[in-house]
């Protein structure tokens, strides 16, 4: 019988690390990176605790079309490396070299389209339809079976010839059928392969993780206020059970006038907008199952029905936005959505519709500190694209500890100073404000910065947290959503004079691990209630792994004793500040 092709096991251990290649290293000035300056850097990466590379560079690409800089994203033929990048035996060498040093290779892939002046249009021009992002895009729903074939041998020449370990898909991945057929293929070979979607929907059996799991802000702006900062035990459960699905949705008619819910929607709750009735009918699981290519997939979408849809008046929208700000949308034109859609069964007053759920049961979650894409035009020009900034507090609290798949930036990892390609432009297709623009993917490496002794410091501590998370991989590990996640993962009551984040606690038979943060400028104190957090455990140990050396190792002791303890944590954005991590050990 068929099955699904399973997640490799490395998930549970993978911290994903971007590079743009072009501005990763710079041996002859700016965008002079090469495949051979990233194996350069390999042991470095090692020693910080990365197991995988998302590369941003490596195929054929115009050199100014995004930004008035190199990207991966303007891609004029993906069946050829880069020449500015190196030969094929520096790619080879480089892929090995991450291999050598237990990291995995996941290269970016691009199947939206193609320049405009790719020699495969003028050769193939059935295979291309209307454009997008000043480029031409591919037709992949023209039933062109020599298109699909030879995108399928590209990206396995990848897999199977060079030996990268998956892809990361760039704004959609449009064709599930391909991509489980890669993944068949991929196996068949003796492969085993990861596919990372940017944004999703995630399908178990086509797509492992998304990239945009869970992230901070929309490229522009922090959430400081988002729940994952706060109670970050609370949002990753809730999210993993998938109890944190929620909606915005407008009906929108011909002549200009909608309907709207001008409050959440839950998938638990039943609520009412402007005369219009939204009833959640729960998720709905579809298999989609072909013999004959021997593919398998499923698709978990939300329904929900809508009553009370004005009559007389003629749809030609439906426009549902997740909480993350993901929108669905359906016409009666049929205009492709691809990946986000909505299905729209009856008519007016009563419509049953369903959408793709993002994080679909059975994949894994990730927790994006940073991309490329922070930094997009519009961000202000005096601003720093980074997220963390040397903030331990982000960084563990918020990201590297978190039960999902840390995701982030070069330079991100010791607190880099922005500093822009000088001819990168703060404008999405180039033309002015040269060495001003600010999106990360120009931020131009300057590795001398690590002379710095602030710096250091950034890059020893997030060190330690990752080490942290290796370390006790059996208890921190991504969780999956709906799945039986191994480890058990608590919120803590807890009593300070100072308005923190709520501590949480992976707890295992005979150890657990206690995350506590302070966010703020100045020190702090707190109680943590961990005889609440550890009803049956009579006697502990306990040790401070990360936050300084006041408790470095106390004797056995009660969890009752230990419940009336003000632990110390000192100020954010300082050595070992920001952020304390404890190991209680049962006796």
């Amino acid at each position: 019988m068929t099955k699904m092709i399973e997640t490799p096991e490395y998930i549970d251990s993978l911290v994903l690390y971007e590079i743009a290649t072009k501005a990763f290293t710079s041996p002859n000035g700016a965008e002079s990176g090469t495949f051979n300056g990233v194996s350069e850097k390999i042991s470095y990466l090692q020693e910080l605790g990365v197991t995988g590379i998302w590369l941003t560079g490596h195929q054929l690409c115009n050199p100014n079309h995004f930004y008035n800089i190199w990207t991966q994203y303007a891609c004029i033929d993906p069946t050829k490396l880069d020449p500015t990048l190196g030969t094929a035996a520096d790619f080879a060498n480089m892929v090995a070299t991450a291999h050598q040093h237990g990291i995995k290779v996941f290269l970016d892939n691009i199947p939206h389209g193609i320049m405009k002046d790719s020699p495969l249009v003028a050769e193939h021009p059935e295979w291309f339809i209307k454009g997008s992002w000043g480029m031409i895009d591919f037709d992949w729903y023209g039933n062109h079976s020599d298109l699909d074939e030879w995108w399928l041998e590209m990206l396995l020449h990848y897999i199977v010839d060079c030996g990268i370990d998956g892809y990361r898909i760039d704004v959609a991945h449009y064709r599930n059928d391909l991509w489980a057929t890669l993944r068949k293929r991929a196996k068949e070979a003796g492969k085993e392969i990861l596919l990372i979607a940017e944004n999703g929907p995630a399908f178990l059996g086509v797509i492992d993780m998304l990239q945009h799991g869970e992230q901070y802000s929309d490229h522009v702006v922090l959430f400081k206020e988002s729940r994952m900062l706060w109670d970050s035990a609370g949002h990753f459960n809730d999210r993993s059970k998938q109890l944190a699905e929620q909606y915005y949705v407008e009906v929108i008619f011909e002549d200009g006038s909608s309907q709207k819910s001008y409050d959440v929607l839950s998938a638990e709750s039943r609520m009412f907008f402007g005369g219009m009735q939204i009833v959640p009918l729960g998720a709905e699981t579809e298999v989609i199952l072909d013999e004959e290519a021997g593919i398998e997939y499923q698709i978990e979408f939300m329904a929900m029905r809508l009553e009370n849809i004005r009559m007389g008046k003629r749809i030609v929208d439906i426009v549902v936005t997740g909480i993350e700000k993901n929108v669905w949308h359906y016409d009666e034109n049929n205009t492709l959505e691809v990946d986000y859609y909505i299905e729209v069964e009856g008519k007016a007053p009563s419509l049953k519709i369903r959408l793709p759920i993002r994080q679909q049961a059975g994949t894994y979650m990730s927790n994006q500190l940073s991309c490329h894409d922070h930094g997009w035009d519009g961000s202000p020009l005096d601003e720093n694209p980074y997220t963390a900034q040397g903030s331990r507090y982000l960084w563990g609290y918020g990201c590297a500890l978190t039960p999902a798949v840390p995701v982030f930036m070069a330079g991100e990892e010791f607190n880099a100073d922005y500093v822009p390609l000088p001819q990168h432009s703060p404008r999405l297709f180039g033309g002015e404000l040269n060495g001003q623009g600010r999106w990360l993917y120009g931020s131009w490496i300057q590795w001398q910065q690590l002379e710095n002794p602030d710096k250091k410091a950034v890059l020893s501590d997030v060190q330690k947290i990752l080490a942290i998370r290796k370390k006790y991989q059996h208890l921190i590990r991504p969780f999956q959503i709906k799945g039986s996640n191994n480890a058990v993962l608590k919120s803590v009551a807890f009593d300070s004079e100072s308005v923190l984040p709520v501590p949480y606690l992976y707890v295992g038979e005979k150890e657990a691990i206690c995350v506590m943060a302070n966010p703020q400028n100045e020190d702090v104190t707190l109680a943590i209630d961990i005889a609440a957090a550890l009803p049956t455990w009579a006697k502990m140990k306990v040790k401070t792994i990360f936050g300084g050396n006041q408790e470095e190792l106390m004797g056995v002791t009660s969890p009752q004793e230990l419940s009336k303890y003000r632990w110390h944590i000192a100020a954010d954005y300082q050595e070992q500040g920001g952020l304390k991590v404890l190991l209680f050990e049962e006796e």
